[in-house]
């Protein structure tokens, strides 16, 4: 048996894709097509925006694809989620065969729809390709005949271990226009029983041999609930990332009709739609020519149920309306009819931009100012995550609210330094709502808004708190507190760096 041994040792100097077509390799070709995703990332204090942030490390799974009609000529390209290298520092990958990591560059990032696309430069792909053979980028397939029932199997690196390891073959239970929840925006997802976890966000779902989708998000509460994101969606978005102006953003409440809401706005009993009760003033809808109160009964030539859902023939089933809007960009043509003041009405026009929301989730530096020992953050999702259980009562009063005017933002206090004076600061650390009488819109306006009051040569302005509390800013002494903060505190900007961000 020794000498057996000795006899196939030969074997060992073969070029690596010699060695991978063996027998004993037979998860070779994926084993070089589905990658480790390693970023490192800036991690800021989205509450306290001022102090240096700290640096994580980020494990997720990607994998090579080809699309020439998309990427004309380029090799190496990979997708992954982008909530594993957004805002990213650094990005390498590697695969369970070798250590060795290679180096990628962020080529197209869609945070909405939580995807990325990196590319491995034509150097270290010819390195990759010298250790591990030629790579054959996985096809994409076709994510819309995808039905519940169907068979997928996913491929990544799952915590808990280095090797690449394959989901046993799970069933799709569910395909809906649900939320994601990195972005908190709606898109089409499926939801499937696949055995994963978070390390493999970011790897291929298959079925017959083509990528339908990427792994993405799970149910932390439920065994074996996964999502992945429909590979016609990514297609379908990434010729609109280097304008991402393009990408609709409808924010409204709609509203289910039942018995009694029907009977009140005048409606049959087998009458369906929905009601639209509020509308951002001037967002999509609104400059569409949408209304509040109106009956939306049907979208585009599809007729809405009481619950929002139309056919949608592609899909072979119901999904929510929404789903109409998110296969158009912004300009293209969209009817719509409503029932409005009893009468019916059709809508004829094209695809308007939407309003950011009133609590954003963002995908840059915080926007912030410290001014009279005062620091101001405006309200984000980041900011609430990084708040924990003490900002529940922000994320409850705040979280899903719309905008009264449009470009509205939250702006709360965030600290009040030892300098202002002030002993007990926690009933402060609220919504500054107004500034002398007047309401704050964002913190661009509230900056400027005291910037100008002092350049006037006013002693100081007076901010109203939620709760109907007064905190007056003295704007003589406001720049001897706030250079004496930033020496004391090491604060290296006292504002955004760069700008607010809008």
């Amino acid at each position: 048996m020794k000498r057996l041994s000795i006899i196939v040792l030969p074997l060992l100097v073969l070029l690596p894709w010699q060695v991978a077509s063996s027998a004993s390799f037979p998860n070779a070709a994926i084993e070089a097509q589905v990658l480790r995703v390693f970023s490192t990332k800036l991690s800021g204090y989205y509450h306290k925006p001022w102090k240096a942030p700290d640096f994580t490390q980020l494990k997720a799974s990607g994998f090579f694809f080809k699309d020439d009609k998309l990427f004309p000529g380029k090799k190496g390209l990979i997708f992954t989620n982008a909530h594993a290298v957004s805002m990213a520092q650094d990005i390498k990958v590697s695969n369970g065969r070798e250590k060795r990591r290679y180096d990628v560059k962020l080529l197209a990032i869609c945070e909405s729809a939580d995807f990325a696309v990196l590319q491995m430069e034509d150097q270290e792909f010819r390195a990759y390709e010298g250790r591990n053979g030629p790579v054959e980028p996985l096809e994409l397939g076709d994510s819309d005949p995808l039905r519940v029932g169907d068979k997928v199997l996913g491929w990544g690196y799952p915590l808990g271990g280095e090797r690449i390891s394959k989901s046993e073959q799970g069933e799709i239970s569910r395909i809906e226009v649900s939320r994601y929840v990195y972005s908190q925006d709606q898109w089409l997802m499926v939801q499937a029983s696949l055995q994963q976890n978070r390390g493999n966000s970011g790897g291929p779902v298959l079925k017959d041999g083509k990528v339908v989708g990427i792994a993405f998000q799970g149910m932390q509460t439920s065994d074996r609930i996964n999502y992945f994101i429909p590979i016609n969606l990514v297609k379908s978005l990434i010729p609109l990332l280097p304008h991402k102006a393009l990408i609709p953003q409808w924010d409204w409440v709609i509203q289910h009709l039942f018995a009694p809401l029907k009977s009140y706005y005048g409606l049959d009993t087998d009458q369906g739609g929905v009601l639209l009760s509020y509308l951002v003033p001037e967002g999509g809808p609104y400059t569409f020519g949408l209304r509040p109160n109106d009956i939306l009964v049907d979208i585009d030539g599809h007729e809405i149920d009481n619950f929002g859902e139309v056919f949608f023939p592609p899909l072979g089933q119901k999904v929510f309306l929404s789903e109409i809007l998110n296969r158009k960009k912004v300009g293209d043509a969209l009817t719509c009819k409503v029932v409005r003041e009893g009468k019916g009405l059709e809508l004829r026009g094209h695809v308007t931009p939407g309003l950011p929301r009133l609590v954003p989730r963002v995908f840059t530096d915080a926007n912030y100012f410290i001014f009279g020992a005062v620091g101001f953050v405006e309200l984000t999702v980041n900011c609430l995550d990084n708040l924990g259980k003490s900002g529940d009562t922000l994320r409850a009063r705040y979280a899903e609210e719309l905008p009264e005017r449009p470009n509205e933002k939250i702006v709360i206090i965030s600290e009040i330094f030892p300098e202002y004076g002030l002993v007990e600061t926690n009933q402060y650390t609220q919504r500054v709502e107004k500034i002398d009488g007047e309401k704050v819109l964002n913190i661009e306006q509230l900056y400027n808004r005291i910037d100008a009051a002092r350049r006037a040569g006013k002693k100081s302005v007076l901010l109203e708190i939620h709760g109907k509390l007064q905190l007056p800013l003295d704007l003589e002494k406001s720049d001897e507190l706030d250079k004496r903060i930033q020496e004391k505190y090491g604060i290296l900007y006292m504002k955004t760096s760069g700008g607010f961000v809008r």
